[in-house]
């Protein structure tokens, strides 16, 4: 494993330790995985177009559009 994915993982599992392994750690984590393998071994146009088809959105816009899918199916 490179020095740069080494980091990366111990990132990503501090941001998941540090914040107590809450629904929002593990969401912002699997999006910082995401964010990251769109830089790896890519062109400055494919990582836009990686970056743009991943549709970030923020862990609280998530939570919203679920409790609105919730209602709306009852």
């Amino acid at each position: 494993m490179g020095c740069r994915k080494a980091l990366l993982v111990a990132v990503f599992f501090c941001l998941l330790f540090s914040q107590g392994c809450t629904y929002r750690a593990w969401y912002d984590g699997f999006q910082e995985r995401q964010r990251q393998e769109c830089y790896q071994n890519r062109g400055h146009d494919e990582v836009k177009q990686c970056l743009d088809r991943m549709n970030i959105t923020t862990y609280d816009e998530y939570e919203k559009d679920l409790e609105n899918s919730k209602r709306q199916s009852k």
